[in-house]
């Protein structure tokens, strides 16, 4: 970071009346611990005390990432402008620097212009993205915060991508997702941001993506970021769960302790299996670790419950299945497939009504009429030691796992 590019940065955010240009005595030295730090910004800020994002706010000012407005506020829930967002992001990275022409004629002038000019050049920006202009003072979407920093991932590292290629088939755990809302073409993205931590959703699951982001939010995502960027994606597990998710189908051995007996395989392979009961097709298979108190895994939100045990590993799997039954009946149907692996348990009515994941009911006669394709969500288990499971479909793929 250039202490040139932070001095006209400055000036010019001071000159547009967005932010202060003086500092809090711990920018200069004077104190050196994190409480310190954070007790220098209370005091300078009177909205930051008491704020959840309290300690990250010190240290992303400690950082000189983002400052503060000149009535001594910080505005902790402020809206970002897409022109702000640029500004900060160009101090948080370490990628070199780069030159290169200001595409967007709307930029000419304008105080962030460098810091534009300079993402664009570094790729975290693609201009074609914005044809019309950048439109600086458009409140920034957390999408395009999520695309901006993919992008600078993948600039920082190739393990990126190759994770980027590897996620545009997974399914994104988050209800958004399940529900269709989120477009094909924004999966892989959103799926480098998630997988690495950078920026986990809310409370719900949820990573709203079209919704727009506050300061307290951004001061939190860029420390975050700085942390990953230039680091290897294959040691992120959430993600390495996505990547097995978009090129498998399952997320099978990055969060078990289960092997394929005969080789990798995809689920996909898995598209007729052929009982008495039906027609089977199995789409994905999910697993949640779940032999803890606290379910574990990247999708363990989307499809457990706090406080969930099993003692064994949980799967759920997204299945189209056919019924050859005159009357569905679910006891009939799991003698017909006989194989624990699948077994057509319905979810959590509750929470997979919240999550929009479509489950069995309960009386499945209406729902599985003889003859019709029905997609849907069961659950099982997998046993934690000492087991394995089998499966083959009617071409000859094969499914085969095993632990210790």
């Amino acid at each position: 970071m250039k202490k040139v590019l932070l001095s006209t940065l400055a000036a010019a955010t001071l000159l547009a009346g967005n932010f202060t240009g003086t500092t809090p005595k711990a920018e200069a030295g004077a104190v050196d611990t994190a409480k310190n730090i954070i007790t220098a910004v209370v005091a300078k800020f009177k909205d930051v005390s008491g704020h959840w994002a309290e300690s990250v706010i010190a240290k992303a000012y400690d950082l000189k990432l983002i400052s503060g407005y000149e009535d001594g506020t910080f505005r902790p829930n402020g809206q970002i402008t897409r022109a702000e967002f640029a500004a900060i992001l160009s101090r948080a990275t370490k990628l070199p620097t780069a030159t290169g022409s200001d595409p967007f004629n709307d930029m000419k002038g304008h105080w962030a212009e460098s810091a534009v000019t300079q993402l664009v050049a570094q790729g975290f920006i693609n201009p074609s993205d914005y044809p019309n202009g950048f439109n600086p003072n458009t409140q920034l979407t957390r999408y395009e915060m999520m695309k901006w920093i993919a992008n600078g991932l993948m600039k920082s590292n190739a393990s990126f991508k190759q994770a980027f290629e590897d996620t545009k088939n997974t399914l994104l755990p988050t209800p958004e997702a399940v529900k269709g809302q989120i477009s094909a073409d924004k999966v892989p993205y959103i799926a480098l941001v998630r997988g690495t931590g950078i920026i986990t959703g809310f409370e719900d699951g949820s990573l709203r993506p079209q919704s727009t982001t506050t300061r307290a939010e951004v001061a939190a995502i860029l420390l975050r970021y700085m942390d990953v960027e230039g680091k290897d994606a294959s040691s992120y597990q959430a993600l390495n769960e996505l990547r097995e998710v978009g090129t498998t189908g399952t997320n099978l051995t990055s969060i078990s302790n289960y092997h394929y007996s005969n080789g990798a395989a995809k689920i996909p392979d898995l598209s007729k299996i052929t009982s008495s009961a039906g027609v089977l097709k199995i789409n994905r298979l999910i697993v949640v670790d779940a032999r803890t108190d606290t379910p574990k895994g990247v999708y363990a939100p989307l499809f457990l419950a706090e406080g969930y045990k099993t003692g064994a590993y949980r799967t759920f799997v997204d299945v189209s299945f056919t019924s050859n039954l005159p009357e569905a009946d679910i006891i009939t149907i799991n003698k017909g497939f006989a194989n624990s692996l699948v077994t057509f348990n319905r979810l959590n009515r509750s929470l997979a009504e919240e999550h929009g994941l479509v489950t069995l009911p309960g009386d499945p006669r209406d729902f599985l009429q003889k003859g019709k394709e029905k997609r849907f969500w069961i659950t099982s288990s997998l046993r934690a030691d000492g087991w394995g499971y089998f499966l083959q479909s009617d071409t000859g793929g094969n499914f085969s796992i095993q632990n210790k």
